[in-house]
């Protein structure tokens, strides 16, 4: 009996040890953490993919019993530097393996990617050479978490079971591998300014941290930990310019026992947050740097992992703003209910990050938190006074005699006879004879017989006088006098009189309009901007830059990549010819020849515009014949020409056609101070069309020659006075209508740039 009860006993003991023997297996675990802002040319460079390796590895070594020799962290390396260190890895992983123990490896990578695999640099590390690299360590467990653009390919690369998670506690058995990553295979990955970190890391490490405990039982499992950034990434992308983002996994492990991922419990310091705290959190550190973001629900509480410090919460329920300070001290969880909470005043916040039109309640934006919350919750109201003042935020219609006031978020109507004022955004109508103003974002219409203000809208503006806003506003303003927008209007500006804005869509005004930057400008008299896609006006455009076109009378451009036409066209740097009677370009043609021709005429041509397209302003007065080039007769053409260089600057050959107009003995009479203006033998025409060569003899200095082909005719003249000197011409025609032609050449000097 004693014998039996001794073996017995001693079986009971060897399941003892082997339990015990089971609960002390060693668990070592290692980080490869990778950060690469960098992803190359036409890629933008990255800021916070270093910060968001520091967070994973940090909350890792804090909660997840990772040792900070087990950690190698790398920055913008090379592919040969990533497989080099995976390599070196894998040797001190084999170097340390023991009896019994068994190896975890986690593989962090933040940074550029796309289709093909990591983008480091110019380089790329394929996507299956990366598998296969992290496959072909010698550890029980690996695991992948990559955050970059459609890191979701990876998952891709091989087949995979999706199971459980992967950092197991002691108890546990597991071997295999599990890839976590923060896109599919066709998105953005994107990282926010307000985080100072990746959407999908921030949630990640705000998951590790026990947000994602959903259980309550101290530790966090993968799957926990997946699910929660999955929402929060989720959530907090869909309304970003890159659009919704979609974190993915791929897992194939196989053993027994739970998956941890991080054990809350192996914190000194902790804040445990109650049941009755219900809504957003956001937890920072001493620094102000967001360390922690959840939603929690009330009901049952949460419990964070934190180090010792001190530590600000804020509490965002719609239209309800509350903050907390609480200080974290070793080994003491500090407590956290709602009546620890005070609150705060929320101000209006720009999400630099989150690109998007509007911010929203789920993006932290609290003026839309507070205009939802108005919107659903708020009843509805209607008020007539002499003076009508809210205090409260109003849904509803006031109206006032003299004049209307609300002090907070306003959505509704504002209606008096002198003025409407709102202190905070309001989306509506305020309709008034001689003041609207909004000292906020307006959303919807402002009517006044005088003045409307705005600090931005989205919306219209109609005033007799003037329409004012500060911000960037989309919408119309129309006025009678005056519009005025200091930063940019997403839309027209219409007036008779004056449009100014910093950026506008369309502008049109029957005098003047002005802006930084503008679509498009109309005006019957003047057009200033910086930089314009158009201007058309009657009298005079004026403009830095001008993208596509400038239409009026006169043309002036610092650069224009567009046409202008014009009578007169000034532009400093040209794309394109402008199209006008006299064109100045800066980088086009501007040079004079005087030059002798066949008639023994002496000649002075003004040569203005492009290579491609200039034109040409001429006179020039014939040399009597016989005088040995002594004197000049009293004949003497002016005109006007067009013509091409064949798009050659420097020496080239020019073609060129000009239109002259013959005089004879041109007199000036200022007898009583009137102009007279007359020619003896009337005005005849002479058609040229001229065929030259210029040579560049040294810059801004050429010599010119060619031929022409001449027709003369009788115009208001009683004879045709041009010919050459040789008078080898041919006359035909009859009395009255007489022509004359031949051919014949010149030569000069050219001056200036061609």
């Amino acid at each position: 009996m004693m014998r039996a009860i001794s073996v017995v006993a001693l079986l009971l003991l060897a399941t003892v040890s082997n339990a015990s023997a089971a609960q002390e297996v060693r668990i070592n675990r290692y980080v490869l953490a990778v950060s690469a802002n960098y992803g190359g040319e036409g890629r933008p460079t990255l800021r916070y993919a270093a910060s968001d390796a520091k967070s994973f590895v940090n909350v890792l070594k804090e909660m997840g019993g990772v040792q900070a020799a087990n950690v190698v962290e790398v920055k913008e390396p090379s592919v040969a530097m990533f497989q080099q260190k995976i390599d070196d890895l894998d040797k001190k992983i084999a170097k340390n393996k023991s009896e019994g123990g068994r190896d975890e490896v986690l593989v962090y990578y933040s940074g550029h990617a796309d289709e093909k695999g990591l983008r480091l640099g110019k380089e790329t590390f394929a996507w299956k050479a990366l598998r296969s690299k992290i496959d072909s360590l010698h550890a029980d467990v690996k695991i992948a978490v990559i955050d970059a653009c459609g890191s979701g390919a990876i998952t891709r690369a091989k087949g995979g079971v999706a199971v459980p998670a992967f950092m197991v506690d002691k108890s546990s058995d597991m071997k295999g591998y599990a890839f976590i990553t923060s896109s599919t295979q066709d998105e953005s990955s994107q990282e926010s300014d307000k985080l100072k970190g990746s959407f999908f890391t921030h949630s990640l490490v705000s998951g590790l941290r026990g947000a994602g405990d959903i259980s309550g039982d101290g530790k966090v499992t993968l799957s926990e930990a997946y699910q929660f950034a999955f929402n929060e990434t989720l959530q907090k992308t869909e309304a970003t310019m890159g659009g919704a983002q979609h974190p993915s996994r791929d897992m194939n492990l196989a053993g027994t026992g739970d998956v941890v991922m991080t054990d809350l419990r192996s914190m000194d310091a902790g804040l445990d947050i109650g049941e009755d705290v219900e809504g957003r959190l956001f937890i920072r550190d001493e620094r102000g740097e967001l360390v922690a973001e959840l939603y929690k629900k009330a009901g049952r509480p949460i419990n964070l992992g934190l180090a010792a410090g001190k530590y600000s919460v804020r509490l965002e329920r719609p239209a309800e703003y509350k903050e907390a300070s609480v200080t974290l001290q070793d080994n003491y969880r500090a407590q956290l209910t709602q009546k620890q909470f005070s609150a705060i005043v929320a101000e209006k916040t720009t999400l630099r990050g989150e690109i998007g039109t509007r911010g929203d309640c789920a993006s932290g934006d609290t003026v839309a938190c507070s205009l939802d919350s108005l919107d659903h919750n708020g009843k509805y109201r209607v008020t007539f006074n002499a003076y009508d003042h809210d205090k409260e935020s109003r849904k509803g219609l006031q109206i006032g005699v003299l004049a209307t006031k609300t002090d907070s978020y306003m959505l509704g109507s504002q209606i008096s006879l002198f003025a409407n004022i709102a202190s905070k955004e309001m989306h509506g109508l305020q309709l008034t004879l001689f003041y609207n103003g909004v000292n906020s974002h307006f959303e919807g219409a402002q009517i006044s017989n005088l003045v409307n203000y705005a600090h931005s809208f989205d919306g219209v503006q109609i005033a007799s006088v003037v329409n004012v806003s500060m911000e960037n506003s989309s919408g119309a303003q129309v006025s009678g006098t005056l519009n005025f927008a200091r930063d940019s209007v997403d839309g027209a500006q219409v007036s008779p009189a004056l449009n100014y804005a910093g950026a506008s869509d369309v502008q049109v005004a029957a005098a003047l309009n002005i802006a930084g930057e503008s679509g498009v400008q109309v005006a019957a008299a003047l057009n200033i901007a910086q930089q314009s896609d158009v201007q058309v006006a009657a009298a005079m455009n004026i403009a830095g830059k001008v993208e596509k076109a400038q239409v009026s009378v006169m043309n002036i451009a610092g650069r224009a990549d567009g046409r202008q036409v014009g009578v007169l066209n000034v532009c400093g740097h040209c794309e394109k010819t402008p199209i006008g009677l006299i064109n100045i370009v800066g980088n086009g043609v501007w040079s004079i020849t005087s030059s002798l021709n066949e008639m023994g005429a002496l000649g002075l041509s003004l040569h203005m515009g492009t290579a491609y397209l200039y034109t040409a302003l001429e006179g020039e007065r014939l040399i009597e014949k016989g005088t040995q080039f002594k004197h000049f007769s009293d004949v003497t053409e002016a005109g006007l020409g067009l013509g091409t260089q064949f798009g050659k600057y420097g020496s080239h050959f020019d073609l060129e056609y000009m239109f002259l107009m013959e005089h004879n003995k041109v007199t000036f009479n200022f007898d009583d101070s009137d102009f007279e203006y007359g020619s003896d033998n009337g005005v005849n025409f002479h058609h040229r069309l001229r065929l030259g060569y210029t040579t560049r003899v040294f810059p801004f200095f050429g010599l010119s020659v060619g031929g022409t082909l001449n027709v003369a005719a009788q115009g208001y003249g009683t004879q045709i006075r041009v010919k050459p000197l040789s008078e080898y011409h041919d006359d035909f025609g009859s009395d009255g209508d007489k022509f004359r032609w031949w051919p014949g050449f010149y030569a000069g000097i050219t001056v200036g740039r061609f």
